[in-house]
């Protein structure tokens, strides 16, 4: 060894910088996060950007979106959500979320190298559209999504959140049913004489896909500038939180339609009891935050049998269209097709309700009154409702794990 080589900080350091950057790069971008560290990354980002402009719900935006296509096509409806009105994408401050949850979906998957055009034939095409349209009527019924009614609302002390628990637990099960049975019927139908030759694997090619990573996060960072310029603040700050939610999602596989699905299907709560554990965290943070009088009445939502019932069929659709509000955007950003149908499907569901009903969502005979838990309990009441709520719902899964390892 040259005793320069001795003196020169630089090369003694490179191995150790080579090998942080190795390790950071396997354990951040190649491999999956643990369920846990996905449930909390996902709460503790809600609770930053509830505290910056408003918590997480996907779905409303969405139904805006199916509004403004049946505008264009000549048919006039307003949108069904009054918060919601009919904008262009670009200076709808709630689409921000939906966009950045795809493009921080599309930077993991590119870094890991993940990304790919999933086909599916016409009968998944149709199960993820018809599976849409069903989160699109849930949404207007409930209202809204899952992520929103149930996650957002539940840590906002609203009643509704775990009155949507329940439609969503028992129509995730119904709708795990259905996919099971077709799941049994094609492995019926296979003929493994008649399938093909595998091949070898090969080595494969180096990929581009980090590189259009790079390309995504250069047009998000045009994009918040040129916000941030316009003084729309919340516009880029609302897409940067979205990005961060996409990335979560799409490393951690948090998927709220498996966590319901699993619970009775299979008999494994292993998804929702990182979930619940995540609710419990933000819920004190929300409780701490709202009785200092930041926002108290934010997602408060219209509560009733309604509640209920439209939890269930965006339960169903959310299983069979293989993913809810967030799932769909996320495995649509990842190349699945069948994700392509069910968001049109929902787009044009929950913008017609405004056809439909022929009022707005949370108006009229159809929707109760939103139930803010402390104005009943009080803010310490409140609190002790929803964590015992979440209690409840934590040792019923782990009943329910018992029978199935009995």
């Amino acid at each position: 060894m040259h005793k320069s080589d001795i003196s020169d900080p630089k090369v003694g350091s490179r191995p150790l910088v080579d090998s942080l950057k190795h390790t950071f790069v396997e354990v951040v971008w190649k491999r999956p996060w643990p369920i846990w560290i996905g449930a909390l990354a996902f709460g503790f980002a809600n609770i930053l950007m509830f505290v910056f402009a408003r918590a997480i719900g996907v779905f409303p935006q969405m139904s805006m979106w199916g509004a403004k296509l049946y505008n264009l096509a000549g048919v006039e409806v307003e949108a069904p959500f009054i918060p919601y009105p009919l904008r262009p994408l670009h200076l709808d401050v709630h689409s921000m979320i939906n966009i950045g949850i795809i493009l921080g979906v599309l930077i993991a998957a590119f870094l890991a190298r993940e990304f790919k055009i999933r086909k599916d034939d016409w009968r998944g095409c149709l199960t993820g559209f018809i599976g849409g349209i069903l989160m699109g009527f849930g949404t207007v019924i409930t209202p809204p999504c899952n992520v929103g009614g149930f996650f957002s609302a539940t840590m906002a002390l609203s009643l509704s959140g775990p009155l949507m628990a329940i439609g969503l637990i028992f129509g995730a099960y119904i709708g795990g049913l259905y996919l099971k049975s077709r799941a049994q019927k094609a492995s019926m139908q296979l003929d493994f004489a008649s399938a093909p030759k595998g091949m070898a694997a090969t080595v494969s090619k180096p990929s581009a896909q980090p590189y259009l990573s790079g390309v995504i996060i250069l047009i998000i960072v045009v994009a918040v500038s040129v916000y941030m310029s316009k003084g729309m603040s919340k516009h880029a700050g609302l897409l940067v939180f979205g990005t961060v939610f996409g990335i979560i999602v799409q490393r951690s596989r948090l998927c709220f339609a498996a966590a319901f699905r699993e619970i009775l299907l299979n008999r494994n709560g292993s998804v929702m009891k990182a979930i619940l554990l995540s609710l419990a965290f933000c819920t004190v943070a929300f409780t701490v935050l709202k009785s200092s009088g930041y926002k108290p009445d934010h997602f408060v939502l219209p509560a009733g049998i309604h509640t209920v019932v439209g939890g269930f069929i965006f339960g169903i659709g959310m299983v069979i269209a293989g993913g809810c509000g967030v799932g769909i955007l996320w495995r649509s950003a990842e190349g699945y097709m069948r994700s392509w149908f069910a968001i049109l499907g929902g787009m044009l569901s929950a913008g017609s309700w405004m056809l439909i009903y022929g009022k707005h969502v949370g108006e009229g005979w159809l929707y109760g009154k939103p139930v803010f838990l402390p104005d009943i309990f009080g803010w310490v009441g409140g609190l002790v409702a929803v964590l015992l709520f979440l209690g409840s719902f934590y040792l019923l899964i782990v009943k329910i794990e018992g029978r199935r390892n009995g």
